[in-house]
């Protein structure tokens, strides 16, 4: 006899024992047949608690029990009146269909639990698979999404730990277990703890969209790093276009005028006045020629990541000052910046570089006699130098590309190299600032060159007795 026969038995034992107790206490308030009525409730109590067969034997052993303790003549399996044979007949049949009814629903009881069960463990694999793909999916890598979805998986299964492993062989720590995840891309391995117990079967319903959640995030990585290349390998030829059209028209047109200037000093007809032209007109383009050539160096330099700014506490109103003086022979200039402007951390060379190209590029394109404002501000994180000219402005597409090498977005008196915007949003980036530009058609342009604002360090207090030295 199992286990689970001999605690049924017991209990149609006991329960027909109670009722037994309760009718010999009530016996003589009532006849036997009809206190009968109490073994139903044992039935239904067997019924419920063991099934249909403990309720039918518990029913079977409760007439027995009333006809041989409580039915005249007692003790004895036999019965002197109809009527008690018509009511234990009623009982008995009683007894069995409430059993019956009682043991359905039972068992419909349980099929719900176990349905509900079985649906709770189908939303929690749904949603530890939505998470798993949530993550996987964005825009983090492989490597870094897999010990939260180690993670979600240990917590769904009850376990303490599991991590997800890349690797060509299964190597297991003493107290893992290991699952292999069948990617079609990569070797992939799960490692779950042992050391409590944990949902295996959950585990291994797992493991195949797991698989294939990486086999999607393995090959979106892949076309990424394709489209990465091709873009790279296009913008290098864009780049190395640009530059071949820079040496062959920007850097020849200085070299020919340079060339031309030099021999017509060889000949011998030439007056002082035009001797000293041509010496002015070769300086001149010697200048362009070492800008354009420097500019070309410092733009290398960006597109590598090579800046690699001096930082150091920076005045931008005194950079701004000074880079302005270079043009205010040319053109006027209005500056408005506060005299209590907040130093910022970075590199001053650099900086006065930036201030220097923004001011010359608002000198070009400004119309004749029309002021060009510098002017600047601070807020709680930034500090701000505005470069405003009201000449042409910048159309809506071009604003897009305004900071592109080569680019030549405006029309004016002279368009240059289009090096002097790439290299001023490479400067102020590598100083960890940022360049924002605003323009309008026919209304101007402004240029805003912001830097992250941050508390100036206080100058060292003199010492008490040299500071009595001094006062005597």
């Amino acid at each position: 006899m199992s286990r689970s026969v001999a605690m049924a038995a017991a209990e149609v034992v006991i329960a027909v024992a109670v009722a037994t107790a309760i009718i010999a206490a009530l016996q003589s308030t009532a006849p036997p047949a009809g206190l009968g009525i109490v073994y139903l409730l044992a039935v239904l109590a067997v019924a419920i608690r063991r099934g249909q067969w403990a309720a039918l034997v518990a029913a079977v052993v409760s007439v027995l029990t009333l006809n041989y303790l409580f039915i005249t003549p007692r003790h004895r399996l036999s019965i002197s009146h109809s009527q008690d044979v018509v009511e234990l007949g009623v009982l008995l049949i009683a007894a069995v269909v409430v059993g019956r009814l009682a043991a359905v629903a039972r068992h419909r009881t349980v099929e719900a639990e176990d349905r509900a069960r079985v649906a709770a463990a189908h939303e929690r694999e749904a949603q530890v698979l939505a998470d798993t793909a949530a993550g996987l999916l964005s825009h983090e890598s492989l490597s870094d999404q897999l010990d939260s979805v180690g993670n979600r998986l240990a917590g769904a299964a009850g376990a303490a730990r599991a991590r997800i492993a890349l690797e060509r062989s299964a190597v297991p720590d003493p107290d893992e277990d290991v699952v292999s995840l069948p990617s079609q891309r990569r070797k992939a391995w799960l490692y779950v703890s042992n050391d409590t117990p944990y949902d295996e079967s959950l585990i291994e319903r797992l493991a195949t969209p797991i698989a294939r959640l990486i086999d999607v995030t393995v090959e979106r990585e892949q076309v990424a790093e394709r489209v990465a290349e091709a873009e790279a390998a296009s913008r290098a030829d864009v780049a190395r276009t640009a530059i071949l059209h820079a040496i062959s028209h920007d850097l020849r047109s200085p070299i020919t005028a340079i060339t031309t200037a030099a021999s017509a000093l060889r000949t011998a007809d030439v007056t002082p006045q035009e001797r000293l032209g041509l010496i002015a007109a070769i300086e001149a383009e010697s200048t362009r020629l070492a800008k354009l050539v420097g500019d070309l160096l410092d733009l290398s330099r960006i597109e590598a990541g090579a800046v690699s700014p001096r930082a150091d506490w920076c005045d931008l109103r005194e950079l701004a000052i000074s880079a302005a003086r270079r043009f205010e022979d040319d053109h006027p200039i209005e500056l408005s910046l506060p005299t209590d402007l907040p130093l910022v951390h970075a590199d001053a060379a650099q900086l006065e570089r930036v201030f220097a190209n923004l001011i010359e590029n608002a000198v070009k394109y400004s119309p004749p006699g029309e002021q060009v404002q510098v002017t600047g501000g601070a807020g709680p994180a930034w500090v701000t130098v505005r470069v405003v000219d009201h000449g042409p402005g910048i159309s809506r597409e071009h604003r897009r590309r305004i900071f592109e090498p080569f680019f030549r977005g405006r029309r004016g008196a002279a368009s240059g190299a289009g090096l002097g915007l790439t290299i001023c949003r490479g400067f102020v980036e590598a100083n960890g600032g940022h360049i924002v530009v605003q323009s309008n058609v026919g209304m101007g342009t402004s240029f805003a060159v912001s830097f992250p604002r941050v508390p100036t360090p206080e100058p060292p207090h003199e010492p008490a007795s040299l500071a009595g030295a001094s006062n005597d």
